[in-house]
């Protein structure tokens, strides 16, 4: 029984080992983008004309650690431009998101509010 518990675990392991070693760039189908082992932490992108960019986390370890996972919605796929936003991340930005979908809605042109997102987030 433990030696079939060892077994699995150590595929498991093996697995992630592969991912993590061979898949660090992204992949691009569409409009679906998955990025692997990076700075998006085995981020999922997915673009729609009516909110913009649908991004998640997938639950994954990345970089020998678990990173907590988040849902927003934005317009250029970052987090300092998303007008919904849910993840561990930041109570701060929760907010924030709400401010911004309450003064320029979903899928809002980035460089034409520049000043105003500075603004809403706190930059000078």
């Amino acid at each position: 029984m433990d030696e079939e518990f060892n077994a699995s675990k150590l595929r498991k392991g093996k697995a992630m080992f592969l991912l993590e070693k061979h898949f660090g760039g992204h992949l691009t189908v569409g409009r679906f983008t998955i990025y692997g082992e990076n700075a998006m932490h085995w981020g999922v992108n997915i673009y729609t004309k009516r909110w913009g960019y649908v991004c998640f986390r997938l639950p994954l370890r990345c970089f020998g650690k678990w990173w907590p996972l988040y849902f927003y919605l934005s317009p250029n796929a970052t987090p300092w431009a998303s007008t919904y936003y849910r993840g561990s991340h930041s109570q701060g930005e929760r907010a924030r998101a709400r401010q911004r979908r309450a003064a320029f809605g979903h899928n809002f042109s980035v460089d034409d509010n520049y000043d105003a997102l500075k603004q809403i987030n706190g930059i000078e």
